[in-house]
């Protein structure tokens, strides 16, 4: 079973199952990807609140009127974290006061509100977030501004979340991917009962009317189906029995009104009127005779099967028709295997159509010709000096009441189709080679165990 064919149903489930993992994969890293951005901003607010509040702790004012900073002996001073600045900017926006380094950012773009405010800039070589509170010392307005270098190398948190949602699907997709791969194993698993019930419904066969989808294995959803298809192999097999039956027991009428019509017509005067009324009389014999070799090989459900020696099979059959044969002027012969020929078939069924066979021969073969009978370890081939089939003719010879010539009473069309349907009730094939001047049929049977 192929799973790139896209009338599978397995392709289906794992092509949209496939689209879903690869969305999947995505909306997670892209979820994630905005929570850690957004905790990532939590973050950062929460640096720079600190910040901003150390600033203002330490902030002073000089006897001259100039902020300053006081740091207690112990204490860090604020803005030397890695990334950390402040400046104190009046309200025209002019720095009074700025840690070392100063941010690079335009100071009179900070805002100034009158309460505190998150802002962010971009220098010409980093971005930078910032935190404008407004504060009052000794009377006079100003504001403190805390920033943070965001592509400072010691900043990690914000190269983490910039580069999650790549890395994310690069970690994401390939779980996912095998989560695929589990999920085909598992419908390939589940729909082992379908493929075993379409391998049960392949068998079916004229010679098999008895298999039905039963299997409590089968999935819910195919149930149906399975229900549907017994139903209709029920209304099959109950048709062609008809049909079998209509033909055995027509063929079985026949047979009485035929063998009366025969006896009277001996009592015909006319010679030339009684000979050829019996003519047809006798090949509507055969013709009812092949109905009901066709009724009784289509009735057998289960073929019961013997060891059968095909060479004295052959002999036979040839000893039964070489009268006609040499009526007509024509030999036959038996070419014989090194080794006896023994099988496994119905001798009956192997006879009628060995016979067909020399039939068929001596009726298509002008006087002066002759008819090989060769046997194989697997093989019976009939051969005859005919004028041969026309290639576009060979595949119709096997068909039912198939002649080349319709206008002619003589043959039934059936004999063929015989022999072809009792190689197949016997697992094996009728091969044709024809030419002009030779034609050879040859049924081969499986080969025994």
């Amino acid at each position: 079973m192929r799973i790139v064919d896209p009338r599978s149903l397995l392709s289906r489930i794992l092509l949209w199952h496939g689209v879903a993992v690869i969305v999947t994969a995505l909306a997670v890293s892209l979820g994630v990807y905005l929570f850690l951005e957004a905790t990532a901003d939590h973050l950062e607010r929460q640096t720079l609140s600190s910040q901003a509040m150390a600033v203002q702790r330490a902030l002073v004012i000089d006897g001259t009127g100039r902020p300053g900073i006081a740091i207690p002996r112990d204490a860090v001073a604020p803005g030397t974290a890695a990334g950390m600045s402040y400046v104190v900017v009046d309200r025209s926006g002019r720095a009074l006061l700025a840690s070392s380094p100063a941010p690079p950012i335009m100071f009179r773009h900070i805002p100034r509100k009158a309460e505190a405010a998150y802002f962010s800039r971009r220098s010409r070589h980093s971005v930078y977030s910032g935190l404008s509170v407004p504060v009052v010392v000794r009377g006079r307005s100003m504001w403190l501004v805390a920033t943070q270098n965001l592509d400072h190398p010691a900043n990690i948190v914000d190269d983490i979340v910039r580069q999650f949602l790549f890395y994310g699907v690069l970690i994401v997709l390939p779980l996912l991917l095998i989560l695929l791969a589990i999920d085909a194993l598992i419908v390939r698993q589940a729909l082992r009962p379908v493929r075993r019930a379409s391998a049960l419904v392949r068998t079916i066969a004229p010679t098999r009317l008895d298999v039905r989808l039963t299997d409590p294995r089968l999935p819910l959803e195919v149930r149906p189906l399975a229900e549907a298809v017994n139903v209709a192999l029920d209304r099959l097999t109950d048709s062609l029995r008809m049909q079998r039956d209509f033909t055995a027991d027509a063929a079985h009428e026949l047979r009485t009104p035929i063998t009366v019509a025969r006896v009277r017509a001996g009592e015909i005067a006319d010679a030339a009127l009684r000979d050829a009324l019996i003519g047809d009389l006798d090949s509507l014999t055969r013709t009812v005779g092949y109905l009901l070799d066709i009724a009784e090989m289509e009735s057998f459900d289960t073929l019961p099967l013997e060891r059968v020696d095909l060479s004295q099979l052959a002999r036979e059959s040839i000893a039964g028709i070489a009268p006609l044969v040499f009526r007509g002027g024509k030999s036959i012969a038996l070419h014989d295997a090194d080794e006896p020929v023994v099988i496994l078939a119905q001798p009956q069924f192997i006879a009628r159509a060995l016979g067909a066979l020399l039939e068929n021969a001596v009726k298509h073969t002008p006087a002066g010709t002759r008819i090989d009978v060769r046997l194989g370890p697997t093989s019976l081939s009939v051969t005859d000096d005919g004028p041969g089939i026309p290639q576009a003719e060979q595949d119709e010879v096997f068909r039912r009441f198939w002649r080349r010539d319709r206008t002619s009473a003589v043959g039934a069309g059936l004999g063929l189709a015989i022999v072809q349907r009792v190689a197949e009730i016997h697992g094996g094939r009728v091969v044709l080679d024809s030419q002009p001047g030779q034609t050879r049929f040859t049924i081969q049977f499986k080969k025994q165990a």
